[in-house]
């Protein structure tokens, strides 16, 4: 259960399940306010009984039986000036429930957005009562009174905030305080006072969201930034985490997107139906005429004909991939980034439903950015962890040169040259403008100073066996130990709490592997195993004889004792469907003591190129980073292989072409998962499937002028 509330999202009833048919009962309102969408407001069109009567006997004509709930939405204009409509309409969808003893009798409810100036009326009232069990009524307050009465104005000018807080009191009563927020560029200033505002006089859950029109100007996306998180570092300091909610700070937004997520849309649109005052049928109420600027009403259909099934195949085929550039898809934070398809269809550049626009992207960034300070800062110092996703790229700051080595390439540097805190924040802020999970690889022989600053960051830590520091510690998931066959027993001392270890083995040291790696899960569940420094005189044989062994230890725990074992060079391919590799150059970064960037920690250790610093990165040819552009793993399924850039370019002088002796290595890997496969799937758990092949080196099967190159390698392994 989360321990937190601020980060979550407000549900709605009967959450994406319930059949949503919107009425606008009018066009008219007592209030102009400046962001309104509806932009053709009219005081003579209003829908009348008749047609809201047609309609409803026309959805229950069509209704399907999977649409077990139903929400009567009534939305103008200002829906509480036809209180009289709303009430007929109402009573007539009840008492037509009951005569077809339809399941929706049981099943619906009934809401009214209002700006709340007329709610007091003995009308409105009366309604309330009438209905109070299935209705909800959201007033929308925009804050504090500043806010509030910049934007939500009556026809002559003047705010509207002391005639909708009379009746707060009144409707806080009936109702649980919940309300819609929108923002726009000249108000953004006031973001943080009015969202705490709403918090104290009762309204304990803030929907919130920025225009999607064209009005933002220059430096929005920073005082947005700086405003959300200001109202984080209040709601933290004063723990009102678990009390209130604010839909700007959500733990699933700032992730790229998945390909379920881009199979969907960002809204209802087309599910949900929308009567409009002239009898006509929309997929929502901003696909109405009087919310268009550009175009004509989009019209599904109308209550003498029923609805165009053509028109809806429209909105059967909606997805993000679909209506989204290239560019979205692929954005890195793209996962909850809203749009509006009706605003995306009225602005396109042509008469279409498949264009989205992208006026609010650096308005999303700015959110991300400050949902990722709350939710550090929440981690950090609440050790409340969030539910979220994971970041698409990482940057590796190497605290000093005798840094502890992680990967296949063994650091044997003596140098002590260390980052300075300058270089240290320069690295984190530069995370944090452009999304990069930052992780501090420390040294050998440290005591790390934990300072306040960084409680703004989700930092991951790389660190030696016996690390120490001499502040408070960071949660147990925030480290990552590394040990080597000298010091296992450093384990420890970490009390159980080792969720990921590294272990670091030299070829030399190979004899004893399985029996190292045994030892190191008397602590752990997971190992990350390294081979370091590997050449093209690797022993296969013996590597595959103590990987046999590994896995049968493996299996034993997995089926007999029922724990899960890991170790990644033998258990991650049963779950990946594509290649993982270390991803430098591509999506990571290494940042060392000098404030320089570089591919990965061998390319600084080795004196190689720089890539730039934090002002400016600039990585040549960067596409040969890419696996697609990786020859002979475009032919391969070992997707638990390093493919190490350094050893390619070492061994092959191409970043993207990996030597005989690495390619073995991942195979002999693969078959021994093969064998975990075939041992576990006959106890009844089903794995992702990996096929038996006859090679070692993927290189033996590409072609060249038609023909095969490369000899077979299978004999390598007995002698």
């Amino acid at each position: 259960m989360k321990k937190y509330l601020m980060g979550t999202w407000v549900e709605g009833w009967r959450e994406a399940k319930a059949q949503n048919l919107t009425f606008i009962v009018t066009e008219d309102c007592n209030l102009r306010c400046k962001y309104c969408y509806v932009t053709h407001k009219s005081s003579n069109a209003r829908m009348t009984f008749e047609t809201a009567k047609k309609f409803i006997d026309y959805i229950f004509k069509i209704k399907r039986n999977e649409q077990h709930a139903v929400i009567l939405d009534f939305i103008g204009g200002e829906p509480f000036l036809e209180i009289d409509l709303i009430d007929q309409i109402c009573d007539y969808f009840k008492i037509k429930a009951f005569e077809l003893n339809d399941e929706w009798y049981w099943n619906y409810r009934i809401n009214v957005c209002t700006n709340g100036v007329n709610y007091n009326a003995e009308k409105i009232q009366n309604f309330i009562k009438k209905n109070h069990m299935k209705l909800s009524v959201t007033i929308s307050i925009d804050g504090i009174k500043e806010k509030h009465d910049m934007q939500r104005v009556f026809p002559d000018g003047r705010g509207s905030y002391d005639a909708v807080m009379k009746n707060v009191p009144l409707w806080l009563n009936e109702f649980v305080g919940s309300t819609k927020v929108t923002f726009s560029s000249d108000d953004l200033k006031y973001l943080k006072d009015s969202i705490i505002h709403l918090w104290n006089i009762g309204i304990n859950e803030v929907a919130a969201n920025v225009v999607f029109e064209d009005v933002w100007k220059e430096n929005d996306d920073i005082i947005f930034e700086q405003q959300l998180k200001q109202l984080a570092d209040y709601v933290i300091e004063n723990e009102l985490y678990d009390k209130y909610q604010c839909t700007l700070f959500v733990d699933s937004i700032g992730f790229p997107e998945t390909e379920d997520s881009l199979n969907q849309t960002s809204c209802g649109a087309g599910i949900m139906l929308a009567l409009g005052v002239d009898g006509k049928i929309y997929p929502c109420q901003r696909y109405y005429p009087d919310s268009l600027n550009k175009r004509e009403g989009y019209v599904l259909g109308d209550i003498e004909h029923g609805l165009d099934k053509n028109r809806l195949r429209v909105f059967g085929t909606v997805a993000k991939k679909y209506q989204c550039s290239e560019k979205c898809q692929k954005c890195e934070v793209a996962s909850g980034c809203m749009y509006c398809q009706a605003f995306s269809y009225d602005d396109a550049d042509t008469d279409t439903n498949f264009q989205r626009a992208t006026y609010i992207c650096k308005m999303h960034k700015a959110r991300v950015r400050a949902n990722n300070y709350y939710f550090a800062k929440l981690r950090n110092i609440k050790g409340i962890r969030a539910e979220r996703g994971e970041f698409e790229k990482n940057m590796y700051f190497i605290l000093g040169d005798n840094y502890i080595s992680y990967c296949s390439y063994l650091n044997e540097a003596n140098k002590q040259k260390t980052m300075s805190e300058n270089i240290i924040k320069k690295g984190l802020e530069y995370c944090h403008n452009n999304f990069y999970k930052p992780i501090f690889v420390h040294f050998k022989g440290e005591r790390f100073v934990r300072q306040a600053e960084y409680d703004s960051y989700e930092i991951l830590h790389i660190v030696p066996s016996d690390f120490c520091m001499n502040n408070e510690i960071y949660p147990n998931e925030d480290y990552i130990i590394v040990v080597s066959p000298k010091n296992i027993l450093d384990l420890e001392k970490w009390n159980g709490k080792c969720k990921n270890v590294i272990f670091n083995i030299c070829e030399e040291e190979m004899e004893n592997l399985s029996q190292y790696i045994t030892k190191c899960y008397e602590y752990t569940d997971r190992i990350n195993l390294n081979i370091q420094n590997i050449t093209s005189k690797f022993n296969y044989f013996l590597y595959k004889k103590e990987l046999k062994r590994i896995a049968d230890f493996i299996i034993e725990e997995n089926i007999n004792n029922g724990k899960e074992k890991e170790i990644n060079v033998l258990t991650d391919i049963l779950w990946l469907e594509e290649h993982e590799g270390c991803k430098a150059g591509e999506k990571n970064l290494t940042y060392a003591p000098d404030g320089k960037l570089y591919i990965c920690p061998a390319y600084y250790s080795q004196g190689m190129e720089e890539i730039g610093d934090v002002g400016s990165v600039n990585i040549l040819n960067q596409q040969l980073y890419s696996v697609k552009y990786f020859p002979i793993c475009q032919n391969c399924d070992t997707y638990q292989c390093e493919r190490c850039v350094y050893i390619n370019k070492l061994y092959t002088g191409e970043v993207n072409v990996s030597p005989e002796f690495q390619c073995k290595k991942a195979h002999i890997e693969r078959m021994i998962s093969l064998y975990i496969q075939s041992e576990i799937e006959k106890s009844g758990e089903v794995l992702h499937h990996l096929d038996k092949i006859e090679y070692l080196d993927p290189y033996s099967c590409l072609k060249h002028n038609s023909e095969l190159i490369g000899m077979s390698v299978g004999d390598d392994l007995n002698e």
